[in-house]
């Protein structure tokens, strides 16, 4: 006679490995879309550089020219580069790249990286792919915000590098230190207008769209700073836009203003803020 006996012991399930935390998939999803951006960051990053080294060694042949040419210069333009001589190694590298090329840049670089964290992967629906994972919307926001602050980060670190160098090539005298601060000061503009492409985005429009609104809003913003002050009893509204605390303080000259800085880091994060509460809570595209 054979007697059959049941185990009482708990039965044993195969292990299993822990789920990746936010961390590492905020790092994950970051990563790639570092590598989706690589071409386009890259190139420019490049004429960044480029641009940069390229103002210091126009410099010694055409300082003569600058000479005569600043005498005439009509006062819109004047105040377009930062009402900085062009006779000066200074007045023409502000003139020549930090009144506009060098923020423009960082803007595009910006707006391209924000434009296409949400609004692309949301147009081109893999969002939700991502999103079906234990990935949480704040974690993949937060991972689209960093990507776009080292897109921009990337560009700005190539064209200090090109101001440095060029400062060498032309013998222009100004202090790396001032570079930094023009660098960095341009830096946080694009930073605004990167946040801005991202909340955007992040509500909902589509990838056309943000980048439209994100550089419409940037382009408008430069020409009322520019054209408002022209008329005195409309200079206060130039105060009333992203651009003035980049315009109105000619960081190559007079080095970074804290107060300005300030002004641009807090737009930065107040506006990637309401992205942060919108995104969570509103229906995505299937």
């Amino acid at each position: 006679m054979t007697t059959a006996t049941t185990s009482t012991a708990p039965r044993r399930t195969p292990a299993r490995g822990h789920p990746p935390t936010q961390w590492a998939i905020a790092s994950t999803i970051a990563a790639r879309a570092l590598a989706d951006r690589a071409t386009v960051v890259s190139v420019l990053a490049f004429y960044s550089l480029a641009m940069g080294a390229g103002v210091g060694a126009l410099w010694p042949p055409l300082k003569k020219t600058f000479a005569s040419l600043s005498a005439s210069m009509p006062a819109v333009l004047d105040r377009i580069l930062g009402n900085v001589s062009l006779a000066t190694p200074t007045g023409w590298v502000n003139a020549e790249m930090m009144s506009l090329v060098a923020p423009g840049f960082l803007i595009a670089t910006a707006i391209i990286s924000g434009g296409t964290s949400t609004a692309g992967e949301e147009q081109a629906r893999t969002m939700g792919l991502v999103l079906s994972t234990s990935t949480s919307r704040a974690t993949f926001l937060a991972a689209k915000t960093a990507t776009m602050l080292a897109h921009v980060l990337i560009v700005s670190v190539a064209m200090f590098t090109g101001l440095v160098v060029g400062n060498v090539i032309g013998h222009m005298g100004i202090a790396v230190g001032l570079l930094l601060a023009a660098t960095g000061q341009a830096t946080l503009v694009g930073l605004v207008f990167g946040a801005i492409a991202l909340t955007i985005g992040a509500a909902g429009s589509q990838r056309r769209q943000t980048m439209t609104i994100s550089a419409g809003i940037a382009g408008l913003s430069f020409a009322l700073a520019v054209i408002l002050p022209v008329n005195e009893s409309l200079a206060w509204l130039a105060k009333l836009n992203f651009w003035y605390p980049y315009s109105a303080n000619p960081a190559l000259v007079h080095g970074l203003d804290w107060g300005f800085g300030a002004v641009l880091a807090a737009c930065a994060v107040v506006i990637s803020a309401v992205g942060f509460v919108i995104f969570p809570h509103r229906d995505l595209r299937g």
